[in-house]
C-alpha cells in the first residue's frame, strides 16, 4: 500500500502534486529532492503512514509534511537542500545612532560580563561548553555531535553557567 501512495505523490497533476507546487512556487529545481525526502520519511514509516490513509487523514499529515520539509530547519530536506532566493539584493543605507557614550557603556559592560565569566566557580565540562557555544559559535546539535553528549545536556550546562554569570552580576 506505501508504494501506492508514494506513486500518487510523485504522479503529475495529482492533489499531492499540486500541493507541493504550491508550495515551492518558481523554486521547481526543489521538487524532486523534496519528493525523495518525502518518500524516504514515509517508507520509514510505512505502518504509520499506511493507518492514516485508511483512516482519512493522510491530505492534511501530507500538507504537513511538505510544510515542515521545507520550513523546519530539523528537517532533513531543509538541512541538505538550503533555500535560498537571492533575488534582487538591496543594501539599505545602516545609520548607527549610537553615541560614543553608549559604545563606551556597552565595552564595560561586555568587560563586567567576561569578568564575571572568570569569577563563577565552573567545572572542566561547564567551561568547555560555554566556550564551544559562545566563543566559537557552535549550536547545541555541533556539540553533540562533536563532543557525543546529549545536546540538552549542553543546553543545561551553558544555561547553568549563564545564570553564575547573571547572580554574580547582580550581587558584585
Amino acid at each position: 500500500m506505501i508504494d501506492q501512495i508514494i506513486i500518487q505523490i510523485c504522479k503529475k497533476g495529482s492533489i499531492y502534486d499540486e500541493i507541493i507546487e504550491n508550495f515551492i512556487g518558481h523554486k521547481k529545481e526543489y521538487k524532486l529532492p523534496l519528493i525523495s525526502e518525502i518518500s524516504l520519511s514515509y517508507l520509514e514509516n510505512a505502518e504509520k503512514i499506511e493507518k492514516i490513509y485508511e483512516e482519512g487523514w493522510f491530505k492534511y499529515y501530507f500538507l504537513n509534511t511538505v510544510r515542515n520539509q521545507l520550513f523546519s530547519s530539523t528537517s532533513s530536506f531543509y538541512k541538505n537542500n538550503r533555500i535560498k532566493d537571492f533575488g534582487t539584493l538591496e543594501i539599505p543605507d545602516v545609520i548607527d545612532d549610537t553615541t560614543i557614550e553608549d559604545k563606551i557603556e556597552f565595552e564595560e559592560k561586555l568587560d563586567s560580563v567576561l569578568y564575571a565569566y572568570t569569577q563563577v566557580r565552573k567545572n572542566w565540562f561547564d567551561n568547555e561548553m560555554f566556550q564551544q557555544y559562545y566563543t566559537n559559535g557552535l549550536t547545541y546539535r555541533a556539540i553533540e555531535k562533536e563532543y557525543g553528549v546529549d545536546h540538552c545536556l549542553a543546553w543545561h550546562n551553558i544555561n547553568k553557567t549563564k545564570n553564575k554569570i547573571k547572580k554574580y552580576l547582580k550581587v558584585n
